[in-house]
């Protein structure tokens, strides 16, 4: 069926809804690392996702309370990342554990506890080899998990331009806040098109949200997830944050894979990790938070 077409005051609203939301995208954009994927098998000491980790060869493979290894998501090698001011260490390996099981170490409640946990090593000793560490790595799995990560991947990485997702609180609340000026200044200019919103005398992200996934720029912008290193997060659900609390997005990973392997979290899900500031300069991962939704 055609689409019905605009009137030109339609076409005019249309458009400056358009513009504000892209200067609220363009204004509050900050940088971020895109992660593509590869099936190259990568060595001990390269970025993966799954796989076989780095582990130096005093160290033990990390477990939760009831002594149960975890099993390593995704390890990223500091320097093979462009440059960038997200992370604050340049060099060394951070690593991210989860326990394999129904819930993959998610604690709904608090987004904190022992299923998972990310380790830093700022030093890598290169003289470790894959078979000491598979004497020791036997991670825990649980007979109803469904690990996300098929296989291993080899990542490479992109410093890009990072943009709110519309699954973001605070995005939606600039939005609004913008929606109702835009209704006060134009209720008389558009008082027709108006009558269609005029529920409570305003706009909202909600009721927008139609023209913005129609332009292709703002929905490349706003709907676009992936695997990433900070920018913004996206959530399958609704933002688990308070509003700007844990502000950084150490790490997503989201329910994309390859021809060969994929990666899958619950129903086409995807998974966060965010740490404070303060904690990250620091370098305190205990107190990073994870999370992961689906559909």
């Amino acid at each position: 069926m055609a689409k019905k077409k605009l009137s030109e005051e339609n076409v005019r609203f249309n458009n400056e809804i358009k513009k504000i939301v892209l200067d609220i995208l363009e204004k509050n954009k900050k940088p971020m690392i895109e992660i593509s994927l590869s099936d190259e098998k990568p060595n001990l000491f390269q970025s993966k996702f799954g796989g076989v980790p780095y582990l130096p060869k005093d160290v033990e493979v990390p477990k939760n309370k009831e002594n149960q290894q975890l099993t390593l998501l995704a390890q990223i090698n500091i320097e093979e990342l462009p440059k960038n001011n997200i992370y604050s260490m340049k060099e060394g390996i951070l690593q991210f554990w989860i326990l394999n099981d129904d819930i993959l170490g998610l604690d709904y409640d608090t987004h904190l506890g022992d299923g998972y946990k990310i380790i830093y090593y700022k030093e890598i000793d290169k003289s470790v080899t894959e078979e000491e560490i598979l004497e020791k790595y036997k991670p825990y799995k649980d007979e109803d998990s469904y690990f996300p990560v098929e296989g291993e991947f080899s990542l490479s990485f992109k410093l890009t331009d990072g943009y709110f997702s519309d699954s973001n609180d605070d995005f939606r609340e600039i939005v609004d806040r913008e929606m109702k000026k835009f209704y006060d200044e134009n209720k008389d200019k558009y008082s027709e098109i108006l009558k269609i919103y005029d529920k409570e005398n305003q706009l909202n992200y909600w009721e927008i949200w139609d023209i913005l996934e129609e332009d292709k720029e703002i929905g490349e912008k706003l709907f676009g997830a992936g695997h990433k290193i900070g920018g913004f997060p996206n959530f399958t659900q609704s933002d688990i944050r308070e509003v700007g609390d844990y502000e950084i997005l150490l790490l997503q990973i989201d329910s994309v894979g390859t021809e060969k392997n994929e990666i899958m979290w619950g129903d086409c899900g995807i998974a966060n990790f965010f740490i404070r500031e303060k904690d990250l300069k620091e370098l305190n991962f205990d107190k990073a938070i994870y999370n992961w939704d689906c559909c």
